[in-house]
């Protein structure tokens, strides 16, 4: 082999190396894209989308079983339980939708985002791809409106699965409550470099690594979306001033088959309110992980995951 076939048998790595480090640099969206995908394929998930009334939903599927349909909370999206979709795909068909309003499903700053509207969407988003009886978990905001799902439609309902869940008055106000009181900017609610990283050490307790471009990527995606999440939270703010009914009311008695799990740091939502739904639930039990933040299933994906299947007798 010639000295010229060596070099440029050497040289292919090096040229593969530079493709990919202008990619990262130049094209962060496209790697974070490219990321996403492989852990998407990894958990046995693939995108689908579908339009009912006039409204677009993407969302993600994968696995065999009984339908275990998942809903992100306020500012996520459908990739929020792909970390933890890994252990779940193999005893369920998992379904997993950006809500109206975030990700990539319709977002109309002039459409209802309440939680009444919410619940009637997916209903029909439910119907449309011919499910009649589910599992349903949701995390936050979607746990909120997956508790107000099985108390409208509690027939439809296997089992019901609460993370971190809204709608519960807790006993002790949470830190964000106290902020949001005292007239504080919402953390919740990114326009800058800054206010993100406020909004990470806000849900986790252990932080997500993200290298410095694809992070620009995300900050620049949450500044675009900031309008738009403005008027969301709002909309769902104002259901605790304006005919609001908290889930310990819409569920107490609810023989609905329940886990309440929460991480022990929240500072978002008060850990306080899982025994008081809990109290109110007759098939209801609640979890407390330490040392975790709001987000239990993002940044604990196979214990969250564990404590699941064995609350339903898989493990």
């Amino acid at each position: 082999m010639s000295k010229t076939s060596i070099k440029f048998l050497v040289a292919i790595p090096a040229a593969i190396l530079l493709i990919l480090a202008a990619l990262y640099f130049l094209f962060p969206g496209t790697v974070f894209q490219i990321l996403l995908n492989s852990e998407r394929k990894s958990a046995g998930l693939e995108q689908k989308s579908i339009d009912v009334d006039n409204v677009h939903y993407e969302y993600l599927e994968g696995g065999k079983g009984e339908v275990l349909v998942l809903l992100h909370g306020f500012g996520g999206n459908k990739d929020n339980w792909t970390r933890i979709a890994k252990y779940l795909t193999p005893y369920f068909r998992v379904i997993a939708p950006d809500l109206p309003g975030f990700g990539e499903s319709s977002r109309d700053k002039d459409a209802t985002y309440t939680y009444s509207v919410q619940v009637a969407r997916l209903h029909n988003f439910i119907n449309a791809l011919g499910i009649r009886k589910f599992l349903i978990g949701g995390n936050s905001m979607g746990g909120n409106i997956a508790g107000n799902y099985t108390a409208r439609f509690e027939n439809e309902i296997i089992c019901l699965w609460l993370i971190a869940t809204g709608g519960v008055i807790s006993p002790e106000p949470s830190e964000l409550s106290q902020m949001l009181k005292s007239g504080d900017r919402n953390p919740l609610v990114a326009g800058n470099a800054e206010e993100y990283d406020r909004l990470l050490d806000f849900v986790f307790v252990n932080k997500p690594v993200i290298p410095g471009a694809i992070k620009r990527y995300l900050v620049e995606d949450a500044i675009n979306h900031r309008p738009l999440n403005q008027i969301l939270f709002k909309q769902i703010a104002s259901v605790y001033t304006a005919n609001f009914v908290p889930l310990e009311i819409l569920l107490k008695d609810n023989p609905t088959k329940t886990l309440i799990l929460w991480g022990d740091k929240d500072r978002v939502l008060h850990m306080s309110a899982a025994k008081k739904l809990e109290s109110v639930m007759p098939n209801a039990k609640s979890v407390i992980m330490k040392d975790v933040g709001h987000v239990p299933m993002v940044e604990k994906p196979e214990d969250s995951a564990d404590i699941f299947l064995s609350f339903l007798g898989e493990k």
